[in-house]
């Protein structure tokens, strides 16, 4: 059955202790429901949908882009030649992913299940796929803890684990702004000063938790947009998407804003909220370089310390910037299954040493990024640069 016919009562009470990102609310906003296949097995499920690749670039949702990409070149090396014939070879493919559209999410919604459950689900997630005449399947956006069972059960049916990316996570711990800016020291009193943080007397700061927008927020979804399509031309997310999320009837949202008096907000930002953390999802701006950093930090983790959140998910990109503001590295894992047989070799042999050279650059970064107090995820402690993350053997 697919998620637009499935009990979707039943999604909702599986994924509830999920991130929203997996919820049928964002499936829903983001139009999926109609793409995506519910599959279940006992006491838990998986939302799984097709990417056919000759249909154009899909970067953000590409498990092979991931792997093989232009974008990923410094972790190619020696590769690059294998990997730009991978790429050519699998132009066409057609790929089963678990990944939520445009939320960067994708294990499956265990609930109380147990391993029997998982295998079991896992072996129907293979036959569908089969059935589909995917090349790949393809489970990543996978954290640890929240996803282990899951992981144990793919890499017990063959499947390849490897590294994708890396998530920053804020863990609020802090009494107020000011106790922030004592933890991150002295060193960093940088981050608080000069061009990039506007004067706050000229402007109005606004934050929103009930849906709808003010006034000055009305334009809020265009300037989103602005701002996804200028990131990512080619596979933004859409324009009712964002008008979904801002509005905030659907799932549960923040909107905080910054406007000059008596004027339209310039800049804004979207962050969904569950219990005890929040996930910074959309930026839109027409002053960028003036209102990001302080609506994305000090404004932000105001506000979560002011409402009782312990996290703030930042996501990945720009991992240097959220290192230095205190934010830590946790490993951003996929599981991935090559059907092809003519492709199995050379792919999970590519994706295993990316997945090396992956962890060595990440580890690097934390050495010289994060803050010292903060421990490091063991994925990352140990291991060297060595000059494997610009693409030498490890």
């Amino acid at each position: 059955m697919t998620a637009a016919t499935a009990d979707l009562d039943c999604w909702a009470d599986l994924s509830g202790s999920r991130s929203p990102f997996q919820w049928p609310q964002w499936y829903a906003a983001a139009g999926w429901l109609p793409r995506t296949r519910l599959l279940t097995a006992g006491r838990a499920a998986v939302p799984v949908w097709l990417l056919d690749r000759s249909t154009g670039p899909h970067y953000f949702h590409d498990p092979v882009e991931l792997l093989t990409g232009v974008r990923e070149e410094q972790f190619l090396g020696g590769d690059a030649g294998l990997a730009a014939t991978l790429r050519e070879r699998t132009a066409a493919a057609r790929v089963l992913l678990t990944m939520s559209p445009y939320g960067y999410r994708g294990g499956a919604l265990a609930g109380d299940a147990g391993r029997g459950d998982l295998a079991e689900l896992v072996a129907r997630m293979r036959e569908h796929a089969a059935g589909v005449g995917a090349s790949m399947v393809v489970s990543h956006y996978l954290f640890d803890s929240d996803d282990d069972p899951w992981m144990a059960a793919l890499t017990a049916a063959g499947g390849v684990r490897v590294l994708m990316g890396a998530d920053a996570l804020l863990d609020v711990t802090w009494d107020g702004l000011a106790d922030y800016w004592r933890w991150l020291g002295s060193s960093r009193r940088s981050l608080r000063r000069g061009r990039n943080v506007p004067d706050d007397r000229r402007l109005v700061w606004e934050v929103r938790e009930e849906p709808g927008r003010s006034p000055a927020q009305r334009d809020v979804a265009d300037l989103l947009h602005h701002q996804v399509t200028r990131f990512d031309a080619a596979s933004p997310a859409p324009a009712t998407l964002l008008r979904e999320v801002t509005d905030g009837y659907v799932l549960p949202r923040t909107l905080l804003s910054v406007a000059e008096p008596g004027r339209p907000a310039r800049s804004a930002a979207v962050v969904l909220r569950r219990t005890d953390t929040l996930y910074a999802k959309f930026f839109g701006s027409r002053e960028a370089r003036a209102d990001y950093l302080p609506l994305a930090y000090p404004r932000l983790i105001s506000y979560a310390i002011s409402g009782g959140f312990r996290h703030i998910e930042y996501g990945g990109g720009s991992h240097q910037a959220k290192l230095m503001r205190g934010a830590r590295l946790r490993p951003c894992w996929g599981v991935l299954f090559v059907l092809d047989r003519a492709l199995r070799d050379g792919l999970e042999s590519l994706a295993r040493r990316v997945s090396l050279r992956k962890l060595a650059y990440f580890a690097d970064l934390v050495r010289t990024w994060q803050v010292d107090s903060l421990p490091v995820h063991p994925a990352f402690a140990g291991v060297g640069l060595q000059g494997s993350s610009s693409g030498g053997d490890q």
